[in-house]
């Protein structure tokens, strides 16, 4: 399992040369340092950067080929990437990032190998707009099938769009539960109300399931199996006594709620993007955790200020409303949810020691063997607030992020003093075409203050060239 990615990369490479003989192929080639004040770099350094960037001083070389779509109206289409990075830091690695092949009929997509999910609001959310799949971490290899975007149904052309997919992953990292699967599946429904306003409504739902386990052996990973596992069945006889009475893996998603205004001079958008891990979850119970967000698009042509973008994160409740001394609340089958997290599988919810939610989960830090086991219990109590905006002073792109962060503790071992956090970051652009460059330049400056991780200062320098053959 550990070399899916090379063995694909041997079917994608003869096979998009061949595809791709007519069209254009782009390439990057992108060199970069970052260094800081502290032996680690600052939050906003190192999260979200799909886990290519180390946490400590480096040197990092980055090479892709690409081929996107060819054209949004074509009956049929394919694209591809192939992307690496090696970098020489505390720990030097060579990593395939990306990998995948992309196969497009009308509205339907199949994509093949680890692909990148794509950056929402402008790059400025903490979590990519969901509190549990954010881009923090690389991506897995799979295959996904999926509708391009929203598509029309045909009773219902003028209110009602959907869009899906239906997944199988491979966790191919040193995990607790080795060789563990993931099965995603989504559903999104969009209605529009007005002109102007519309409402998207969906779930958002993840299963880790099979692997082999120090502690319990073999899970259940037959194609019966794999059936509980996509409708949320029993494990039956051969699972664990918890899934025995509980769907088989480890469940857990989001739901979706998103509210667009769109004018010819302003675009606003909120959205809630609420987890879910047991029944507690799926019931609303926990109902004041999540993400909260707000996105304003002021639509004008390089203005100083482009879109704002407010979040709040909230994570303190776990349904704990239903918990009760001695005992949980009739009403629920469970409480006190411990996000991202699980019993069995002990890694929980992270990948290659970055987390997959939102970065403001801590993981634990990497044991003797490699392994992750989870994220920080108590730490996944927390309240954060984040601002990001981004437009052009003149002819400089930019874009600023400020985040404040406190943890709160386990239930009833809640910290003294709440550590609390403030991270912020600048990220500056100089397109080549402003001083006649064969490259471009980007530039970040970040910081982190308080109590929670060391103070510290640092920034990040890259030259990137793109071009096409």
């Amino acid at each position: 399992m550990k070399n899916t990615r090379l063995l694909f990369l041997l079917y994608l490479i003869p096979l998009s040369s061949l595809l791709s003989q007519t069209k254009d192929v782009s390439y990057t080639i992108n060199s970069s340092v970052g260094l800081s004040s502290d032996t680690t770099l600052p939050f906003w350094l190192v999260a979200n950067q799909y886990s290519t960037v180390p946490n400590s001083n480096y040197g990092l070389l980055n090479t892709s080929i690409l081929k996107t779509y060819d054209a949004p109206d074509t009956l049929f289409d394919i694209s591809y990437k192939a992307s690496a990075t090696s970098f020489i830091a505390q720990e030097n690695k060579l990593l395939l990032n990306e990998l995948y092949l992309g196969v497009r009929f009308k509205n339907i997509v199949l994509d093949l190998g680890a692909k990148n999910d794509a950056v929402l609001w402008n790059n400025l959310s903490s979590s990519n707009g969901s509190i549990i799949k954010s881009i923090n971490a690389r991506a897995m290899p799979g295959i996904n099938i999926k509708t391009n975007n929203f598509i029309t149904l045909p009773f219902a052309k003028s209110w009602l769009e959907v869009k899906g997919n239906f997944a199988h992953y491979l966790m191919d990292d040193t995990r607790f539960v080795d060789n563990t699967k993931l099965h995603h599946k989504s559903l999104y429904l969009k209605s529009r109300l007005s002109p102007e306003f519309e409402v998207i409504a969906g779930i958002d739902h993840y299963v880790q399931w099979g692997g082999n386990s120090p502690v319990f052996g073999l899970q259940p990973s037959s194609l019966s199996d794999y059936i509980k596992v996509v409708f949320g069945a029993e494990g039956g006889n051969n699972a664990t006594a918890n899934d025995q009475l509980n769907a088989l893996g480890n469940h857990l998603g989001t739901y979706l709620l998103q509210f667009n205004y769109n004018k010819e001079n302003i675009g606003l958008n909120f959205y809630y993007s609420h987890p879910f891990e047991d029944t507690s979850g799926r019931e609303m119970a926990n109902w004041q955790d999540g993400l909260y967000g707000l996105y304003v698009d002021f639509k004008k042509e390089n203005p100083v200020v482009s879109s704002v973008l407010l979040e709040f994160t909230y994570t303190r409740d776990m349904s704990a409303s239903n918990y009760l001394s001695g005992g949980i609340s009739p009403n629920t089958k469970s409480a006190r949810d411990n996000y991202f997290n699980n019993g069995i599988y002990k890694s929980g919810w992270t990948y290659h020691g970055n987390t997959i939610g939102s970065p403001y989960f801590t993981p634990e830090p990497v044991d003797e063997n490699g392994i992750t086991n989870g994220v920080i219990v108590g730490d996944n109590r927390f309240a954060a607030f984040n601002i990001g905006a981004n437009g052009y002073l003149k002819w400089l792109p930019y874009k600023i992020m400020l985040s404040h962060t406190t943890y709160f503790g386990w239930f009833n071992q809640e910290y003294e003093q709440y550590p609390v956090q403030i991270s912020g970051i600048l990220d500056i652009l100089i397109p080549q075409e402003k001083f006649n460059l064969p490259f471009d330049v980007a530039a970040s400056f970040a910081f982190d203050i308080g109590t929670y991780r060391p103070q510290n200062f640092g920034a990040f320098l890259s030259i990137k060239k793109t071009g096409s053959f």
